[in-house]
């Protein structure tokens, strides 16, 4: 199994309020002594995971010098993938190029600025085939990435999404089995000729309709994305309670 982890933004929201020129991309956000990047790479080591790659563009070289560390310390195995268009793509177009040389693996994607649950993970992999995991409990907002599951297809997804008919939230940690690599890669380049802005989300919606997606629902498990000031504040206040789901933690 691959690893991949989606670090390539500038986190625009955050910037406002923390001075990332010195920090980095979000993923060295560091909350109750670890960079959100070591929870994820000390999880995948922790989950058999060969390989890592991450999806770098802004202050790439911060994340390259926290990777030695961290092969170092954790014994991972990295390949750092250069999205020079950073400034002006999205997530598709980075999980595009991370997936590149990947061929007949499964794969675990995170997007680089999320803080959860290691059990959120760990039921996640459970599951053998494509999977998603999806926030069932968390009161939604209009910036939430909303999903509409019907008869276990995703009906609907996105930000536009009404809140009254949404099902919950992709929370950005998902699985592609190998069977599937092939039509996600499809899927992805048809986004990105589409719009060089686009989501990745959306393959998930064109692979459900095939009935080979899977959901691993959070069921209250503490999560977040870190968009902006107040996403830290919540990541801050949750860390302990995640952080103790986490023995490989050094």
């Amino acid at each position: 199994m691959i690893g991949i982890i989606l670090a390539a933004g500038r986190g625009q929201r955050l910037s406002r309020d923390v001075d990332l020129e010195m920090i980095g991309p979000k993923c060295l956000l560091t909350i109750n002594g670890y960079t959100l990047l070591e929870r994820m790479v000390s999880d995948l080591m922790s989950s058999n995971v060969d390989t890592i790659n991450i999806v770098v563009g802004y202050k790439a070289e911060a994340v390259q010098e926290v990777c030695t560390t961290l092969s170092k310390k954790y014994g991972a195995s990295f390949n750092l993938v250069n999205n020079n268009d950073y400034l002006s793509t999205n997530t598709a177009y980075s999980l595009n190029i991370g997936l590149d040389n990947i061929d007949n693996e499964d794969v675990v994607i995170f997007n680089g600025d999320t803080l959860y649950d290691y059990n959120i993970l760990n039921n996640l992999l459970k599951i053998s085939q494509t999977v998603i995991s999806v926030d069932n409990k968390k009161a939604l907002t209009d910036e939430s990435f909303k999903l509409r599951i019907v008869n276990n297809q995703i009906e609907a997804i996105g930000k536009t999404l009404t809140i009254e008919n949404a099902t919950g939230e992709f929370i950005g940690i998902s699985k592609i089995a190998r069977g599937d690599l092939k039509e996600a890669k499809r899927l992805l380049k048809t986004l990105i000729s589409d719009d060089l802005n686009n989501y990745y989300d959306f393959i998930y919606q064109s692979i459900s309709m095939s009935g080979n997606l899977a959901y691993s629902f959070t069921n209250g498990l503490k999560w977040t994305e870190i968009d902006d000031i107040h996403d830290l504040m919540y990541a801050k206040s949750i860390a302990d309670v995640s952080d103790g789901t986490r023995g490989h933690l050094r």
